[in-house]
């Protein structure tokens, strides 16, 4: 008798031909749209604390990523993957394309095991115009393995339930410790597993002693023992990491009547829900409210099984992002960020395409034809608008460019003029584009190492200015660069004299977000 997991392997290689023709459409389709612009944009910081950690060993990644805010998952599969491919912006970010893609292959699966191939068609329409899912796949951040891991993990917990057998329960214990492996946030994806699964053991009819007895089933309880088990080495690291951000203060904004809107215009257009006015704020209503009504009137034509189905995808998409409003409503600090809930993204598109395959099948074609319509013209507008904005920090509200900054001061440098980042946060940035000829340091005595993510830096000193007085007499011309807005960088040395000096301008506001001066020391 053939076993749950051998089933399971044979379901994703017997589907039909047809299938596999549309699945490639749409990954060579989400693909060509997020390679089109990856490298438009430079490396910010983020990026570039990915680029930098990877030039050290294995052992030494572990010991500073867990100093600064993440687990060490996705920077070793990126060590791995540039010793294979190289450092340069395309080989970094093309990793998280292919996470993306592999995230599609997995929500393609779900749906299509659990609703069947219309709404898997579907879902993949969306899955592969995913305006915030393109975005992530351009960066080298860990957040489409995250969703990759995600929905790998819904999928496996589809065969799970249904079997008797421990192996698909072993490997959903696995996949939920790689996802805590990967990013903290992942824990909102199994919360919303439990969610679904207490609400479909209830929906039995059992109450009380035998309600706990059904959930908390040996295969359930052996799989978190297990997850937990392979998670312990970390947990310390965790805690001191989250403490520490909470006791210190963080960057991101408090939470507001808005966040949930501003997480949808973000979602369906790539943009703030203040700036979803006019057509868009009309095409928002009309998805919004059409999703709902048919959602509504979908799960009420179900079957109990369906309902299931239904709920796990329903849960998926919202569950994490409720969650995440709730924990940092005062006095918790923040967390809610778009980009931590990729995997959720994912799940919306899903959920997209099955209610609107499934539940307005009653409707005009005319009628369903439009519905459709107006939410991929909404993606396909809000790609562009990704293309437009690129790595905006819509945090700070401007535009990493250091890149352009660097790029302009060696076209003009003469050979062996340094360049000096004015903070080590540009530095980070700008030392990805360092050449040999015109090297990259920063001023070691006005940097504050009390942020983990500078540890990198304290212990690389190839890069430190240590004496300025010492480093003037042996650099007669130097370079300094800096973020500075509508003033002059201020030179680290009064008695250096400027001998030029330029300023980048942000294509988005079209303000003078960086600037860089070059100067005489002695």
């Amino acid at each position: 008798m053939k076993t749950t997991l051998t089933r399971f392997f044979r379901k994703i290689s017997s589907l039909p031909g047809i299938d596999w023709a549309v699945l490639s459409v749409g990954l060579a389709t989400y693909a060509s749209f997020t390679f089109a612009t990856i490298t438009k944009s430079s490396i910010w910081f983020d990026e570039a604390f990915s680029a930098f950690i990877v030039r050290f060993n294995f052992f030494q990644i572990a010991r500073y990523t867990a100093t600064d805010v993440h687990p060490p998952f996705y920077y070793w599969i990126l060590k791995i993957w540039t010793m294979l491919f190289g450092t340069s912006e395309v080989a970094f970010r093309l990793l998280s394309l292919i996470f993306g893609m592999t995230a599609i292959i997995f929500g393609f699966l779900l749906v299509r095991r659990l609703f069947g191939r219309r709404a898997a068609f579907a879902s993949l329409l969306f899955l592969a115009i995913s305006p915030m899912l393109i975005r992530y796949g351009q960066e080298a951040r860990m957040y489409t393995l995250a969703a990759t891991i995600a929905l790998a993990a819904t999928y496996v917990l589809t065969f799970a339930v249904q079997s008797k057998n421990r192996r698909p329960w072993v490997i959903y214990g696995i996949l939920v410790t790689l996802g805590m492996w990967t990013h903290y946030f992942t824990a909102l994806v199994w919360l919303s597993h439990w969610l679904w699964r207490y609400v479909v053991t209830r929906r039995t009819g059992l109450r009380g002693a035998k309600l706990r007895k059904a959930f908390f089933s040996k295969n359930w309880i052996m799989t978190h023992i297990l997850a937990v088990g392979l998670f312990i080495p970390w947990t310390p690291f965790m805690i001191m990491q989250l403490s520490s951000v909470q006791a210190s203060g963080f960057w991101i904004s408090p939470v507001s009547a808005n966040s949930f809107t501003n997480y949808l215009t973000n979602v369906l257009f790539y943009l703030e829900h203040d700036q979803a006015t006019q057509l868009y704020g009309t095409a928002f209503v009309i998805i919004v409210a059409s999703l709902t009504i048919f959602s509504i009137k979908l799960y009420q034509s179900f079957n109990d099984k369906q309902r299931q189905n239904y709920l796990l995808i329903v849960s998926l998409a919202f569950t994490p992002v409720l969650i995440l409003f709730a924990a940092s409503t005062f006095p918790v600090q923040s967390s809610f960020v778009e980009r931590y809930l990729i995997p959720s993204t994912a799940a919306f598109a899903m959920f997209t395409g099955i209610t609107l395959s499934l539940g307005i099948k009653k409707l005009r074609v005319a009628w369903r034809a439009l519905v459709m319509a107006l939410v991929v013209v909404s993606m396909l507008f809000g790609i562009m608008n990704v293309y437009h904005y690129g790595n905006y920090n819509k945090n700070s509200d401007n535009k990493v460019m250091t890149r352009e900054v660097v790029k302009a001061i060696q076209a003009k440098a003469k050979p062996g003029e340094p360049i000096i980042s004015a903070t080590p946060w540009v530095f980070y940035e700008a030392v990805f584009y360092d050449t040999t000829t015109n090297p990259m340091y920063y001023i070691n005595s006005q940097t504050d190492y009390k942020y983990g993510s500078l540890d990198m830096l304290k212990d690389s000193p190839q890069y430190q200015i240590k004496n300025l007085d010492v480093f003037s007499k042996t650099h007669q011309t130097v370079w300094y660069i800096g973020f500075s807005v509508d003033k002059p960088l201020t030179s680290p040395d009064k008695n250096w004299k400027e001998i030029q000096n330029f300023a980048i301008y942000d294509p988005v506001d079209n303000k003078p977000n960086y600037r860089a001066a070059e100067f005489q020391t002695n």
